[in-house]
């Protein structure tokens, strides 16, 4: 379980430098879940489709973008991570949300990941024109 905790600490270091190296963590068949509600929900399903997901998150943020791990909780595969994600957006607003991942961890790659945030504040925030 440690081994797993550390892989996400990992994921997160990642993101937050912007290391490209992050797709060394995720495993070929990926698969993303994003509340329905939030302009980019749904299932994200492969590597491919991920990434493309990631890529779409990162063009609404200004850099640098501050992420703050507040507690970590694993049990068996899954590990759990409670967020607060900081930064300006595209649009030079502050942004401060919080957010809860479960990540799903298996020989050492990340390969399932489900992602609950304010997806109201989200939207009103990230994607002004679509929120109105």
């Amino acid at each position: 379980m440690e081994q797993n905790k550390a892989i996400v600490r990992e994921y997160f270091r990642r993101i937050e430098s912007g290391d490209a190296k992050i797709t060394d963590l995720l495993s070929d068949d990926v698969t993303w879940w994003v509340p329905q509600s939030s302009a980019l929900g749904g299932t994200h399903s492969g590597k491919a489709a991920v990434l493309a997901l990631m890529g779409q998150g990162v063009d609404l943020y200004q850099p640098p973008l501050h992420v703050v791990v507040e507690e970590m909780i694993a049990e068996r595969d899954w590990v759990c991570a409670q967020v607060v994600i900081e930064a300006k957006t595209a649009a030079g607003l502050p942004y401060r949300n919080d957010y809860h991942f479960a990540f799903r961890v298996r020989d050492g790659r990340i390969v399932a990941v489900r992602e609950y945030v304010d997806t109201q504040y989200a939207a009103e925030k990230l994607f002004p024109k679509r929120a109105s």
